[in-house]
């Protein structure tokens, strides 16, 4: 395996796992800052619609500037917004959250994707994509079991205070990528 694809593997799964301890009590959440069923749909509208659009910008931008800054941007914005979780208390907050997602969505989406195929090994890509597909469901279990044994437990707060320090260490976790990177190019051949 090479070095660049399991920094995106590792990444990437603590990132899933970050995203979804929250999985099974999002709507608890809503509804406990006085939020009703429609405000859970409408702020899955504005996620998706926020990503969709935001998804093909950075999608064209990223054929431009370098992939592992931008996944890093991605992961950072998921690490704010699970912070911004502590400080929601009204649904009305909880549609800008969603802008912050989409946006960290719409960062590592394409990019990702782009940096997976360069990444991964000849010869062993049905393996790796295994990997990298069948982590992310382990991923959201995992997390969905976490996440119901911490709220259960402790409650929210210290929910998206784990989902935060998750997602620092996946985007510590995919600068490692990017600083390899640079330090390749500035490097002279010998």
């Amino acid at each position: 395996m090479k070095k660049g694809y399991k920094i995106l593997l590792s990444a990437s799964l603590m990132a899933n796992f970050g995203d979804n301890l929250i999985g099974p009590f999002y709507a608890v959440f809503v509804e406990k800052i006085g939020g009703s069923l429609l405000d859970i749909g409408f702020t899955v509208t504005v996620f998706s619609v926020c990503t969709g659009v935001l998804m093909i910008i950075v999608g064209k931008l990223s054929d431009r500037f370098n992939k592992e800054l931008i996944t890093i941007f991605g992961y950072g914005f998921y690490a704010l917004g699970s912070l911004l979780y502590l400080m929601i208390s009204s649904p009305w907050q909880l549609f800008f959250l969603q802008v912050v997602f989409a946006l960290g969505t719409a960062c590592l989406s394409a990019p990702l994707t782009a940096l997976f195929a360069k990444y991964v090994q000849k010869g062993k890509e049905g393996e790796q994509w295994g990997f990298e597909g069948g982590g992310a469901f382990l991923a959201v279990g995992v997390a969905s079991f976490i996440g119901t044994l911490i709220v259960n437990q402790w409650g929210f707060k210290i929910l998206f205070f784990t989902m935060f320090v998750v997602q620092v260490s996946a985007t510590l976790t995919q600068a490692q990528l990017y600083f390899a990177t640079r330090k390749n190019k500035t490097t002279p051949n010998t």
